[in-house]
């Protein structure tokens, strides 16, 4: 692994080790840190500039997440994705998304409508233009839905599998569902109405058409 210059910093807000999971899921989700690749203390010391204690924990909650692998005496390296945990893992996040849109919408003050629609928005013209940003703007959606949606569980669950669907998206890296955009309208117009049951059903359609989708396209290569 190259050896960037350090870049974290001590954070009044957050602990050390938040600050390091962050920049070791950034360089995971960017390529940074490959597949495959292993996980040496040393060079993680170098390039993060912190003792290796906010490194190990960081590396317990990778594992827990899925996107590290350790094996005591032996290994401690990057997941591999594969399609069958990318599968699982859309699952999971569809059936997120559609519980945080169904308690979000009727909650939404004005600010937060205006912010969801934006994002939509954005979905429509990235899919447009096959921009595959569509992939981060729906993220975003789901983000801010968790947020209006007022449950700390929820958001706490959260925190684990979106960096999940991030990474194991990886291993369907040349798929974008480019037809989502034909789910904005539908989702503006549960949103305006703050009806939180039609924007669950709209979630629970895409997700179910994905999945579908993806197992024909894997049956015919």
């Amino acid at each position: 692994m190259p050896v960037p210059k350090s870049t974290v910093e001590n954070s009044p807000r957050k602990l050390l080790r938040d600050v390091v999971l962050e920049k070791m899921l950034a360089a995971i989700q960017d390529g940074t840190l490959q597949p495959g690749e292993r996980l040496n203390d040393d060079e993680l010391v170098q390039w993060l500039g912190v003792s290796r204690t906010p490194i190990r924990e960081a590396i317990a909650k990778l594992v827990d997440y899925g996107l590290v692998e350790m094996e005591a005496n032996r290994y401690t390296r990057v997941a591999t994705p594969t399609a069958e945990q990318f599968d699982d893992a859309l699952q999971v996040f569809a059936g997120f998304a559609e519980l945080a849109t169904r308690w979000a919408l009727p909650k939404l003050d004005d600010a937060q409508a205006a912010e969801l629609i934006d994002i939509l928005e954005q979905v429509r013209e990235h899919a447009e233009h096959e921009d595959r940003a569509m992939n981060a703007d729906v993220q975003h959606f789901v983000e801010a839905a968790i947020r209006a949606a007022d449950n700390p569980l929820l958001s706490t669950l959260s925190n684990s599998v979106i960096p999940r669907v991030q990474f194991v998206a990886l291993a369907e890296d040349r798929f974008t569902f480019w037809d989502g955009r034909f789910s904005v309208d539908p989702l503006i117009a549960a949103i305006r109405k703050r009806d939180g049951d039609a924007g669950g059903a709209v979630i629970r359609t895409l997700g179910v058409t994905l999945s579908d989708l993806l197992q024909r396209l894997r049956a015919s290569q």
